[in-house]
C-alpha cells in the first residue's frame, strides 16, 4: 500500500547568486575587457557614474546630506592597497609580444561550446599549454600539478578540446594527432587503426616491410595507410601563427624601485566609479515612494554590488601579482633560469583565497616586467628534480636545453641522452631522456639526426 508522507531534510547546497556570478566574471576579465564591462554596466545602470572633481555646492539639509554622503562614500571603491596616482609605466613600445591566434581561436570556441563554467577554467589551463603547432606542450600530470586541478577532471576536458577546430589540436604526440583527425572524419579502417595504434614507431621509421611482416598485411595495404596519413595535417596549429607583433596591454606592471620590486595595477582607462548624487537624493527623500523608489533602490543595490566586485577584483589581482613577485623574486633579478616551481595552491595559501580564485584572476592577464611581458600563468611551473634534491622549474630547464643545443658542434649534434648527461653535469638537473625529447619538441628543436641533416 502506497502512503504519502511529508518529511523535512536539512542539506547544504551551493547556490551561485547573480552577484557572485558577476564577481567571478569580473575576476576573469583582462584590463581591456574590464573597461568594456564597466562601460556596459554604466549604460544599464543610471545610478553609476564616473567620479570627477565636483564644484562646491550650497548647504543642504543636514540629515539628508549626511545620509546621502553615507550612501555615496560607503560603497565607492577603496584602493588603499593600490592608490590611484600618477605612475611611470614602461614605454608602451617595449610591451610587444608575439601572440599566436590559435589559443584565442580555441578560447572563442570554448565560449560557444557546451563547456560548463568549471570546465572553461580547466580548458583555459589546457589551452595555455598548447604550442603554436597545436600540440599539448605539458603533460596532463604537469598541468594538474601546476593548477591543482585533479587529472581525472582535466582528461574529459582535453577530449572535448580534441573536438574543436582545427582537427588534431591538443594532441599529446603525432600519433594522437593523426588519430584525432582520423576519428573526426568518422571513417572505419581496421588496417589504419592497427598500424597507428600498435606499430607507429616502425611507421615513423618508414619500415613498411617490417610492419607487413609483423601484421600479415600486404605491402600495398601499408602503403595505403601512408597515403591516407598524407591527407592529415601533422601540425594543425601552424596555420594560426602570426608573424605580426601584437601590442599587449599588461594588467600589472612590476618596476624596480629603491626598496625592491613594486607592483602597479594598470588602471589606465578604468574609471573610478561612484553613485549619482541626483538618484541618491531622490532615494533618501521622503517625497518619493511607490514603483519609482523601488526601481531606484534596486539600481542602487546593483551599483553597490558592482563596485564591491570591482574593488575585490582589483585587490585580488594586486595581491596575487604581489605574491608572484615575492615567490619569484630571483626571476625578476636574474632571469628565467631562476624561475622557481610554483603552483596555484602556494599562491592561494599566501593570499588567503581559494585556488579557483587564483586560477580565474590569472586567466588572460599579462604582467609587464623589466625583462618583457609575460602571461601571469607563465610563473606557475612544475618542478624538475636535481642532484641535490632542489627542484628547478621546467622553464629554466628548457632554457638550459636551448643553450646546450645552441653551443653544440653542428657537424656532430648531441643526442638526447648526451643532453641528459650535460644537464646533470653543468646545471645539476636530473631528468629522463624522454623529458628532454618532449621539451625539445616544445622548443621546436629537431632531433640530432634531423639537425645534422639540416646543417
Amino acid at each position: 500500500m502506497l502512503e504519502l508522507k511529508q518529511t523535512q531534510r536539512l542539506a547544504q547546497q551551493l547556490v551561485l547568486t547573480p552577484q557572485l556570478q558577476q564577481a567571478i566574471k569580473l575576476l576573469q576579465l583582462s584590463q581591456l575587457e574590464l573597461v568594456e564591462a564597466i562601460e556596459e554596466e554604466m549604460k544599464e545602470n543610471p545610478v553609476l557614474e564616473v567620479r570627477e572633481e565636483e564644484p562646491e555646492r550650497g548647504e543642504e539639509p543636514k540629515k539628508e546630506k549626511e545620509e546621502m554622503l553615507e550612501w555615496l562614500e560607503k560603497y565607492s571603491p577603496s584602493e588603499d592597497f593600490m592608490p590611484r596616482e600618477e605612475k611611470e609605466y614602461p614605454d608602451y613600445e617595449n610591451i610587444v609580444k608575439k601572440v599566436s591566434g590559435l589559443r584565442d581561436y580555441l578560447r572563442r570556441q570554448v565560449g560557444l561550446s557546451d563547456f560548463s563554467g568549471e570546465e572553461r577554467i580547466y580548458a583555459e589551463w589546457i589551452i595555455e599549454n598548447i604550442d603554436d603547432n597545436g600540440y599539448l606542450a605539458s603533460s596532463i600530470e604537469e598541468i594538474g600539478q601546476m593548477s591543482g586541478i585533479p587529472i581525472e577532471s582535466l582528461e574529459p576536458v582535453l577530449k572535448k578540446i580534441h573536438l574543436l577546430d582545427p582537427p588534431g589540436v591538443g594532441a599529446r604526440d603525432l600519433r594522437e594527432c593523426l588519430l584525432v583527425q582520423y576519428r573526426e572524419k568518422g571513417e572505419k579502417d581496421e588496417v589504419f587503426e592497427d598500424v597507428l595504434l600498435h606499430h607507429f614507431d616502425l611507421f615513423r621509421k618508414m619500415d613498411l616491410k617490417e610492419i607487413a611482416k609483423r601484421t600479415g598485411y600486404s605491402l600495398e595495404q601499408i602503403k595505403t595507410v601512408f597515403e591516407k596519413i598524407k591527407e592529415f595535417d601533422p601540425k594543425p596549429g601552424r596555420n594560426y601563427e602570426s608573424d605580426q607583433p601584437i601590442y599587449v596591454v599588461p594588467d600589472v606592471y612590476v618596476v624596480k624601485g629603491e626598496d625592491g620590486f613594486e607592483v602597479l595595477l594598470n588602471d589606465d582607462n578604468v574609471p573610478d566609479l561612484k553613485m549619482n548624487r541626483h538618484y541618491v537624493e531622490m532615494f533618501v527623500s521622503e517625497k518619493l515612494n511607490g514603483d519609482t523608489k523601488e526601481y531606484i533602490r534596486k539600481k542602487i543595490k546593483q551599483a553597490e554590488w558592482f563596485m564591491k566586485s570591482l574593488q575585490q577584483r582589483q585587490k585580488t589581482l594586486y595581491l596575487v601579482a604581489k605574491s608572484i613577485v615575492d615567490f619569484q623574486g630571483e626571476f625578476f633579478e636574474k632571469g628565467v633560469r631562476c624561475l622557481k616551481p610554483l603552483i596555484l595552491k602556494d599562491v592561494a595559501n599566501y593570499v588567503g583565497v581559494h585556488e579557483s580564485t587564483v586560477s580565474r584572476i590569472t586567466t588572460n592577464k599579462y604582467m609587464g616586467t623589466p625583462s618583457g611581458v609575460f602571461e601571469m600563468k607563465f610563473f606557475f611551473t612544475t618542478g624538475v628534480g636535481s642532484e641535490n634534491g632542489d627542484a628547478q622549474s621546467a622553464n629554466a630547464v628548457k632554457d638550459y636545453i636551448s643553450e646546450i643545443v645552441e653551443k653544440e658542434e653542428r657537424r656532430n649534434p648531441l643526442k638526447d641522452e648526451e643532453i641528459v648527461a650535460l644537464l646533470s653535469e653543468r646545471f645539476n638537473v636530473r631528468i629522463a631522456r624522454r623529458t628532454v625529447a618532449k621539451y625539445r619538441e616544445v622548443l621546436h628543436i629537431e632531433s640530432s639526426r634531423e639537425r645534422r641533416r639540416l646543417d
